[in-house]
């Protein structure tokens, strides 16, 4: 039996040297050790819910964030953190104030990695660090990947007067960009611990998370915390301060009349409008269940959740009119049908997007809508950003459309139509986990959009690497974008192979209006209607809004 014992253990040793062979699972930051996992699938060591400061909750809410307490022993970090307070259109679910991040890196030896840091979309009111796992990334750009979770919602934007307390960067509101700051403070002083180059962070994010990373440009609150940046359909979007405050105390106001503070909602939202003691008391107390879903289904506009204030201290008033940029190399990325997902959640289409591909009309209305809100959204998240931020810009400018899944060839009719080249596509080419617009197909396990994965995988690997995101597998220079050539690489595959070339975008935003001004493919009143309640009001509706005298 003692023998038998002593074999057992000597397997188990064998067994776990196995996992561990080549990095520990066991780090010492800055605040104390952490554990971590081994993942034999993917060949990485991973760790989970690492807090980069104190839980922003009770009085810390609506504060700055503070620094993570040391921890004796070993932190266990082998199970994901909840994610931060949100409403998900149903339910309100998580715990506020989560900040926290997750950090995967292959099972090697090798040190100075390249790091790449995520910041999750949602509309800076929903989503969590898991939006991409990194597992493969990890690996086969051989990097070390980082996801960061941060405050959302009104939680984690809200700038009323009340929450002021003479301090310039919690006056701003902008909370949820300081967590990110405050996590890349940290990310730049523990990284090495895990391999990681502290002199080589890109800084990234996807939807919302891209706009942050584009915010982070012209804040002076994130100069030299990162080397590279990559923007995944993001654009450039700040908020009026002084609006967001007179919009924020609208929405609050139900809640102040229904606690029989007010008696209607006008006395109400001035009185949030207040900078008084009796209102941050108020605020202070308010349920973070009740405060979720106060915003819910912005849906790309800005005027439903103000966010991103430009306060002239963590955003500059001017926005991306400001001079200063800090500038470094910049990759960025939009798809062609970016506008699918949002349609599909509009009031008008939500409830009979069973209709779609059944039903003329309703067909023909979806196809309008999505044709010209993704012309306009890819615009705005590539090209356009690109001509607005050039003449101040002072680093390379890489510009990429994702093309891939409105082929009706490739991936069937109903795919094509009701989702195509959606907002988020190119995340199933970089992580294995499912995307909630890739169910029901399995056209990303085949050759061409495999090898499509490798390109881009390998193209970010590049760029986090030295800046540019030229590699071997790229069969055309991939060039930096300028006035002149508008240089743009495509990412699309058919079912046997990738198609990746560059081409000259010479997409305009008045070519854009021009041609929706003259498409007479719908009936006119249909027509109208998409123009005055469905396009309108968006992040890239500016133009189209003033043209057709919209409703914001």
């Amino acid at each position: 039996m003692k023998i038998f014992k002593v074999l057992l253990i000597i397997l188990v040793l064998l067994a776990n040297s196995a996992f561990a062979a080549e990095f520990s699972a066991q780090v010492k930051t800055s605040k104390g050790i952490v554990q971590g996992v081994y993942d034999e699938k993917y060949n990485v060591v991973k760790w989970f819910g690492i807090p980069y400061a104190q839980q922003a909750n009770g009085e810390k809410r609506w504060a700055l964030p503070q620094k993570a307490e040391k921890y004796t022993g070993v932190k266990d970090c082998s199970q994901y953190a909840p994610a931060n307070l949100q409403f998900n259109g149903k339910n309100v679910i998580g715990q506020e104030g989560v900040l926290t991040l997750d950090v995967y890196r292959p099972d090697t030896g090798e040190k100075n990695l390249p790091v790449l840091v995520f910041i999750h979309g949602g509309n800076n009111q929903t989503s969590n660090g898991r939006l991409w796992m990194g597992e493969k990334f990890a690996k086969e750009a051989n990097a070390v990947y980082v996801s960061v979770q941060y405050r959302l919602g009104l939680l984690g934007f809200n700038n009323l007067p009340a929450l002021a307390n003479g301090n310039a960067l919690n006056d701003s509101g902008n909370y949820g960009l300081i967590d990110q700051a405050y996590a890349l403070e940290w990310i730049k002083k523990n990284i090495d611990k895990f391999g990681g180059d502290a002199n080589n962070i890109t800084v990234s994010g996807f939807s919302a998370g891209g706009r942050d990373v584009m915010a982070m440009l012209i804040s002076p609150l994130f100069k030299d915390k990162f080397d590279k940046a990559i923007s995944f359909s993001g654009g450039l979007t700040v908020a009026d301060f002084a609006e967001s405050q007179e919009i924020i105390a609208g929405k609050l106001a139900p809640l102040v009349v229904a606690d029989g503070i007010c008696a209607d909602e006008k006395d109400a939202a001035e009185w949030l409008m207040q900078g008084s003691d009796e209102v941050r008391s108020y605020l202070m107390k308010l349920p973070g269940e009740r405060l979720a879903p106060v915003m819910a289904g912005a849906l790309i506009r800005m005027k439903s959740f103000p966010h991103l204030y430009g306060d002239g201290k963590v955003l500059p008033k001017e926005g991306f009119a400001a001079e200063k940029f800090n500038s470094v190399p910049l990759l960025m990325l939009a798809s062609s049908d970016e506008f699918t997902s949002f349609l599909a959640r509009d009031p008008y289409f939500k409830n009979h997007m069973d209709k779609v591909l059944k039903d003329k009309l309703t067909t023909e209305e979806f196809v309008f809508a999505n044709k010209y809100g993704s012309k306009f959204y890819g615009f705005f998240n590539g090209q356009e950003s690109a001509e607005d931020i050039y003449a101040n810009y002072k680093a390379p400018i890489y510009v990429c459309m994702f093309d891939f899944g409105h082929d009706p060839a490739v991936v069937g009719e109903t795919y094509a139509v009701k989702t195509g080249a959606t907002h988020g596509i190119f995340l199933p080419f970089l992580t294995d986990q499912p995307y909630p617009y890739t169910a029901g197909t399995d056209v990303f396990a085949k050759p061409g959009p495999q090898e499509l994965s490798d390109i881009f995988i390998a193209s970010l690997a590049a760029f986090i690497r030295t800046g540019d995101p030229n590699n071997a597998l790229l069969l055309e220079k991939w060039e930096a974008w300028t006035p002149q050539n508008r240089a743009e690489t495509v990412f699309d595959a058919d079912g046997k192979q990738a198609k990746v070339y560059q081409r000259s975008n010479d997409t305009s935003y008045e070519g854009i209006l021009k041609e929706l001004e003259a498409d007479n493919s719908l009936n006119a009143d249909s027509k109208n209607y998409i123009i005055k309640n469905i396009l309108n009001g968006r992040w890239f509706s500016g133009g189209l809004d003033a043209k057709y005298h919209n409703k914001n």
